[in-house]
This record gives structure tokens, C-alpha cells and sequence, in this order.
């Protein structure tokens, strides 16, 4: 049962209630008016008496992430990176503005109010739980609604474990996440990815651009791959790589906090007091394991590629440490992402001439390129990128280019304008010797149902 005792100008409501631990405890609560007192008297006596009362609790948002980023890394088997993404996020933007709060008095005002803050954070602010002083400039540059999106689905998660913890009846996280507002990845058409292969000098540089733009694949996965995983004689000659591994540097921490199965091997460091390492692990979804097909250049490079390893081996005498990677290093030490990363910006910067995109816009041209010339078979396209759905491809890779648009709207001003008497003609014969460009003629002469059947066909 409940009582009301005056303090002075307040009033307390006293009550008895058992603990998570099965202890007996008091607790009061005080109000400034007798009515009030009153009406939660009555609240409190329900509640003990149906068990829904809400057992008082002084965790804090920080500590209750705390509890929940081990049980979720776990539990979903976190890759070193998940890890470590996360674990800055929660001490870079979530500690610093709402980690001091009790959970029991968080409300979902308080959190939209979060989000908005947020959305006025200069990126870099925090840097490993530090305040960093930003220039003029990086002032400017704001958190992504998508950086924000991410916070609010990890809140959101760990507030559901909190409700089924019994530390709080209902979530307090907003519903809505953030809306995306964010601009379209730059990316290259197919002239500009070939113009810019032709002037990259560095040989484990061009093998890397060229592979990320024929296959789609990342950075990780390129460093990833192995001689083994070549077959140059598979597909009647064309030959194939597979795709089962990602190389990636990761802190040491992670690793030691993550699922080891995810990881197949650690290389030694050579960076003395080095906190993090270089890893060989499963690739980042299910759908990543894929096997893909060989152009003849690219055929050709890795055969060359694979010859000069050889080589580089043989003139070493002895100092050469093979570490198994299809991408090393003259002394035979794997290629870092680092590595790749700065041998791309330092070619970036030599060429102006092309628009800048990152390492990863390749992947994003190629996906896109590769979209086009299937006629938008995204199940065919997402079979070569390794995207775990379709959706997730569309969403992401489908860019929108010119070329294309330019070409559906001559199309359209070619057949939407046409005299209804003239669609009846009949297609004029060729001369056996056709061209891309009578091709396109022809279609446009046809009647519609004669462009509906060629559709049907071509797509067939």
C-alpha cells in the first residue's frame, strides 16, 4: 500500500516494493500539491497491485549502452569494423550530448530535440571522446541526415532491450527516423573509367582500379584476394574470381571483443606499438561469397600481374616474405588499405582532369555501367556486386546518367510526334550491312506493335 506524509509545503507518496533482486525497498516520490499526491497514490497502488509498477532505476543512457554493445556484437556476431564503428559513434555523438540522462526520464522530445542538435554538429568534432578545435571551414561541414539515421536505429535497438529489461515501460525513441536528404555519389561513365585506367602508371594501382571497375568489388575485397582464387581455365578459357574474403585493418580492441570465427587470419604487425592490425576475414554478408567472370584484358593483366610476383620473389635472396595476397608489397608484405587509398589520391591529384570521386565511386560507376548494358537486370547485376537484395542495389548504385536520358528523350521526340499515317509504314530493308546508328533508326520507324514485339525480344 501507498501513503501521503506533507513535508513542508509538499507532499510525499511513500510505497513498498520489491527490487529485480526480490529485496524489499521503500521509495517516494513528492508533488507540490495534495491532488497530485493523490492521483499517483492511486497510480502506484494499481501498478503493485497488477505488477506493472515501474521499478525506480539510475541507469544512465551511457551505461545502459554499455550493457547492450557486448550482448549485441555477440549475439549478431560483429565484424571488428561493426565494432568499432559503433563504439565511436556511441562516444563521439550519443555520450557527449545525452549519456548523463537516467533512462527512466528520457522522453521522445528530448530525443527529437537530440537529433536536431546533432544536425547542427560540425563533423569532427569529436574525435575518440575528445572536443577538437575545427577551422573555418570544417565548421561548416555539418553531420549527414544519414550519420544521424544511424544513431537513432542504434538508440532504437537499445531502448527495446531496455523495455525487455524492465528498466522502462516504453521506449522513448522517436518512430520516424531522420529523413535522407543527402546529395547523389559523383560516379564516372564507361568513357571516363577507361580514360583514367589509361593514365594510371602504378601497376598494383591499375590492377586494383581496373578490377573494382569491371567487377564491382571493394577495396577490401580486391586486397582480400589470393592467387588461388583465380581460375584462369574455368568458363571455357574466359576464367573466373571468386570472392571470398576481405582484408581490412581493425583495432586491436575489437578484435579482442569480437566473434574470432569471423576472422581467418592476423598478420604480423611491423609498426611497433601498433594498436591495430591488418585481418583476413568472411566478407561482409552471405551474398558477398560470388564468383565473377574474367574480361580478356583483365584476364591478361592478373596473368602479367602474377608473373612479375613471381619475379619480385626470385631477385629478393632471401628477404622476400610471401604473405599470400594477390596485392603485396616489393619485400612480399600484403598492400594496406592505407596503401591503396594514398597511391589513389596521389594519382587523383596528378589528374585533375577527371571529376573526383573516391575509391569506392568506382564500384559505384561500375554497378551503374553494368546496369545499363543488362537493360536494368538488377538480379544479374546484383549477382556480380554481392549485394545481399536487389533493393539495396537499386537504392544505392542505380545513378542517374545523362547519356541514357538524352537517349530516351530522342526516342520519345522521335516516336510521340509521328503522323499516325506514317507508323503504318513498313520498315525499310537494310543493305545486310547495318550499323548501330541504322539500327536506331529502323526501331524508330517501326510501327508500335513492331517495337513492342523487338522490346519483347530483346529483354526475352
Amino acid at each position: 500500500m501507498a501513503s501521503i506524509m506533507k513535508r513542508g509545503n509538499a507532499y510525499s507518496v511513500r510505497y513498498t516494493y520489491t527490487d529485480h533482486h526480490g529485496k524489499p525497498c521503500h521509495g517516494w516520490e513528492t508533488f507540490k500539491t495534495k491532488k497530485e499526491a493523490q492521483e499517483r497514490k492511486i497510480t502506484v497502488e494499481k501498478e503493485l497491485q497488477d505488477g506493472t509498477f515501474l521499478i525506480p532505476d539510475s541507469t544512465t543512457v551511457a551505461e545502459l549502452l554499455e550493457k547492450w554493445v557486448p550482448i549485441q556484437s555477440s549475439k549478431h556476431k560483429w565484424a571488428p569494423k561493426t565494432y568499432t564503428h559503433t563504439t565511436a559513434m556511441i562516444q563521439n555523438l550519443i555520450v557527449p550530448y545525452i549519456g548523463h540522462l537516467p533512462i527512466q526520464n528520457v522522453r521522445t522530445y528530448d530525443l527529437e530535440q537530440f537529433y536536431a542538435t546533432l544536425s547542427r554538429t560540425p563533423k569532427g568534432l569529436y574525435i575518440q571522446g575528445k572536443q577538437q578545435k575545427l577551422s573555418a571551414a570544417q565548421q561548416k561541414r555539418f553531420l549527414t541526415a544519414a550519420s544521424i539515421r544511424e544513431v537513432h536505429a542504434l538508440l532504437k535497438t537499445a531502448f527495446s532491450y531496455a523495455v525487455e529489461w524492465d528498466l522502462i515501460h516504453k521506449s522513448p525513441v522517436p518512430r520516424d527516423a531522420p529523413k535522407v536528404t543527402s546529395e547523389e555519389r559523383a560516379i564516372w561513365d564507361e568513357h571516363t573509367m577507361l580514360a583514367a585506367l589509361q593514365t594510371i602508371e602504378n601497376p598494383a594501382l591499375h590492377l586494383a582500379v581496373h578490377l573494382s571497375m569491371i567487377l564491382s568489388l571493394r577495396a577490401g575485397e580486391i586486397l582480400g584476394l589470393q592467387p588461388g582464387d583465380i581460375d584462369f581455365g574455368a568458363a571455357n578459357g574466359r576464367g573466373t574470381i571468386s570472392i571470398n574474403k576481405t582484408l581490412q585493418r581493425t583495432d586491436t580492441v575489437a578484435l579482442e571483443k569480437t566473434d574470432p570465427s569471423q576472422v581467418y587470419y592476423i598478420f604480423p604487425d611491423q609498426r611497433e606499438g601498433s594498436t591495430s592490425s591488418l585481418i583476413l576475414k568472411k566478407p561482409k554478408t552471405r551474398k558477398s561469397n560470388r564468383v565473377l567472370y574474367l574480361t580478356s584484358p583483365l584476364r591478361e593483366e592478373l596473368l602479367a600481374w602474377l608473373e612479375k610476383l613471381k619475379r619480385e620473389e626470385a631477385d629478393a635472396d632471401g628477404r622476400y616474405r610471401n604473405c599470400g595476397q594477390l596485392f603485396r608489397l616489393p619485400n612480399g608484405l600484403p598492400v594496406a588499405p592505407e596503401a591503396l587509398s594514398k597511391w589513389y589520391r596521389e594519382w587523383r591529384t596528378q589528374h585533375p582532369e577527371f571529376e573526383k570521386i573516391v575509391f569506392h565511386g568506382l564500384r559505384h560507376s561500375s554497378a551503374t555501367y553494368q546496369l545499363l548494358q543488362s537493360g536494368g537486370n538488377f538480379k544479374a547485376v546484383q549477382g556480380n556486386t554481392g549485394h545481399a537484395t536487389a533493393g539495396m542495389l537499386m537504392d544505392t548504385y542505380a545513378h542517374t546518367q545523362d547519356k541514357p536520358r538524352l537517349e530516351l528523350a530522342e526516342k520519345i521526340e522521335a516516336n510521340f510526334y509521328k503522323d499516325a499515317s506514317s507508323q503504318t509504314d513498313p520498315v525499310p530493308a537494310g543493305d545486310g550491312n547495318l550499323t548501330v546508328d541504322g539500327l536506331l533508326d529502323l526501331v524508330r520507324q517501326m510501327a508500335p506493335e513492331q517495337r513492342r514485339e523487338f522490346a519483347r525480344l530483346l529483354f526475352a
